[in-house]
């Protein structure tokens, strides 16, 4: 039962404290899952990248996975872990979305809320650029699963990583094309 609440209260602060969507929120949660040793980080990649290939917002799907992940092989505890990260993730935003919906009008006006959520933005950016730097450094420097260090160095990573960003931010390739485009180069090299 203990894991079930220690669940609830990483996902539920992480969902209260986390700004900027799902993105944003990639490095806090990879912060608190390695940090409780849930998972190795090689997988806390995949998950993310399975999350990003799966409808729905990260955050919520990234919690669902590593819910059932912690919880175990058995259909019911593992349903029920993914659940109740699930519910920690997302319940906050309900509450937060209540209350604020309830008073938009007072809200909108407030010179103290936008200062506050100017004083945010900052920090949405450092949490991207984490997540960017996680990413980079497990596409470039493959951590090796036996001993958890970095391994070494990839050097197909950093030509896809261009070609990639050169095909989607120069020639507005979409997303869904990229995720296939970089599956098939991985089953290829890899």
């Amino acid at each position: 039962m203990g894991i079930y609440w220690d669940l609830f209260f990483v996902f539920f602060k992480i969902g209260l404290f986390s700004f900027g969507g799902g993105l944003a929120m990639v490095s806090v949660i990879q912060q608190e899952v390695l940090a409780h040793g849930w998972i190795p980080a090689t997988e806390y990649a995949r998950i993310i990248t399975i999350s990003q290939m799966t409808p729905g917002p990260i955050a919520v799907n990234t919690a669902t996975y590593v819910g059932a992940r912690v919880c175990g092989p058995d259909f019911v505890p593992a349903f029920m872990g993914s659940f109740i990260a699930t519910l920690g993730v997302s319940l906050p935003s309900f509450i937060i979305v209540y209350f604020v919906a309830r008073s938009l009008e007072k809200f909108s006006q407030s010179c103290l809320v936008k200062e506050a959520l100017c004083g945010i933005r900052p920090a949405v950016i450092a949490f991207m650029i984490t997540a960017v730097i996680f990413f980079l450094d497990i596409t470039v420097f493959p951590i090796d699963n036996a001993t958890s260090e970095s391994s070494t160095f990839n050097p197909i990573g950093i030509p896809v990583l261009a070609v990639l960003f050169y095909l989607h931010y120069y020639r507005k390739v979409g997303a869904i094309s990229l995720m296939l485009i970089s599956g098939i180069i991985g089953v290829l090299v890899y």
